[in-house]
């Protein structure tokens, strides 16, 4: 029960900014506009697509898969990365070379940081703190 409700409202929340979203880009022009509003519209993306993986970690969850039990260290990682290559691609500098390069940088540093933290934990349970 407690799971439905979470899941609504994270719903909500995303609908919500997929709302704005539209509303953003329909009512503006990015050769009319000011540098304030393309950056707020680049921040509104990157806002879009954390709230994405986070619902993504959510939808995984629901069957299955373990992705690390920390949905927001997922969320951050992939909206940096995402975000990155959405602000190269703007500015007409992105390669098939960064592809190659950022992403798998990313999953091992997702990894590296997921196994850290676990093997931290573990050795401070088993050794015990005094």
């Amino acid at each position: 029960m407690l799971k439905k409700i979470v899941f609504k409202s994270k719903l909500s929340l995303l609908l919500g900014i997929l709302a704005l979203d539209s509303a953003f880009f329909m009512l503006t022009d990015p050769n009319r506009v000011s540098s304030i509003l393309l950056m707020v519209g680049f921040l509104l993306i990157v806002a879009t697509i954390y709230v994405l993986f986070d619902r993504l970690y959510l939808i995984a969850q629901l069957y299955g898969l373990a992705l690390g039990s920390k949905p927001r260290r997922f969320s951050l990682i992939g909206t940096i990365v995402v975000a990155g290559l959405v602000g190269l691609q703007s500015m007409g500098e992105l390669t098939a070379r960064d592809l190659l390069v950022v992403v798998p940088l990313a999953i091992i540093m997702y990894l590296y940081l997921s196994y850290g933290k676990s093997r931290a934990r573990s050795l401070t349970t088993t050794t015990g703190t005094n």
